[in-house]
């Protein structure tokens, strides 16, 4: 069994209007005990951070655990809030935008694994978080 402590993990930020940061938690790339998948936590910014709309090559499913806002599949909106769970195939345009006070935090999970030049780009660049 593998654990780790989310404010032990280095953060890449995505700048404005995406703002957003990205941890990877689980991935084959850097955990020799996963195989098939990426967990990945996503935080949005208050008020305007959006994930912006995108497809991704593998399935991904997202667990929202803080923020409220909309969400968007193929162009149809839904209103997303805590507990709302999305299921985004893989080619399936959506996004993800927070209209909140507080941060939309969004636990990711990607079946088959991110390839290894996203988790790469999103772990090079990544910076711990000050406590």
């Amino acid at each position: 069994m593998s654990n780790k402590r989310l404010w032990e993990i280095g953060s890449f930020k995505v700048e404005a209007p995406k703002e957003k940061s990205l941890q990877i938690l689980f991935s084959p790339q850097v955990d020799k005990n996963i195989e098939n998948c990426t967990v990945l936590m996503s935080t949005i910014a208050p008020h305007s951070g959006k994930t912006g709309i995108h497809t991704h090559l593998v399935d991904e499913v997202i667990y929202i655990i803080t923020g409220r806002g909309e969400g968007e599949e193929n162009g149809k909106t839904f209103k997303i809030v805590p507990g709302t769970i999305i299921y985004a195939r893989a080619g399936v345009e959506h996004d993800c935008r927070n209209f909140s006070d507080e941060t939309m935090q969004m636990l990711c999970v990607f079946v088959p694994a991110l390839p290894d030049e996203i988790v790469e780009n999103i772990t090079k660049n990544a910076k711990l978080r000050v406590r």
